[in-house]
């Protein structure tokens, strides 16, 4: 007995075959892969250029800083500031902390100074902050530590050790993502043109 305007029945095995060409067979990535290739990229070269321009330009001011700071192996001397400027007072690793006499160009040209503490090493020799002073006036600073030997100059820039760091990680940091982003982007075409 037959039932009029029924569906013929696939042969069994063949459910949810796919006919070749019909587009849906194997997985395509479409652009993806190119775009992770070229961001990724991009990222890149982007992260160790900024990177090595902000570690270059910390480290510039850092040793610009350093530079600035002069050595008084008599213990007295004086310095040049202009209005604003802070002079810290370092004594050398292992001796004992001096007590100074410093004279500006009036009495109320030395005011407070910072709260920040420095440490740098010059001519070979190690330096700790002890003391500072901040420069109300521009003039001539004389100090007297008593014969102790002393470096004068400003604080040590922790904006450009921050900064020296912060490049570094930044060129690390982004290098790597980007290299990543490659390296995937680069698989995922392999994998397009063997499954084409």
């Amino acid at each position: 007995m037959t039932v009029p305007n029924s569906a013929p029945v696939p042969p069994p095995g063949s459910m949810g075959q796919q006919h070749p060409g019909s587009g849906s067979g194997r997985k395509k990535f479409g652009s993806v892969p190119n775009i992770l290739v070229i961001v990724g990229a991009i990222i890149l070269v982007l992260s160790i250029a900024i990177g090595i321009t902000v570690t270059v330009l910390g480290i510039t001011r850092t040793a610009g800083g350093l530079g600035d700071i002069e050595v008084f192996d008599s213990g007295s001397g004086s310095v040049t500031a202009e209005a604003g400027d802070d002079i810290q007072f370092y004594a050398e690793e292992g001796t004992q902390i001096p007590t100074c006499e410093v004279m500006g160009p009036s009495p109320e040209a030395i005011g407070e100074g910072t709260h920040q503490t420095s440490s740098t090493t010059k001519e070979g020799r190690t330096w700790a902050s002890f003391d500072s002073i901040t420069a109300n006036e521009s003039g001539e600073y004389s100090f007297d530590c008593g014969g102790t030997p002393v470096a004068v100059g400003p604080p040590v820039s922790i904006g450009g050790i921050f900064g020296a760091v912060g490049g570094v990680l930044l060129g690390l940091g982004g290098g790597f993502l980007g290299f990543v982003l490659v390296v995937i982007g680069v698989i995922l075409l392999i994998i397009r043109r063997r499954a084409s």
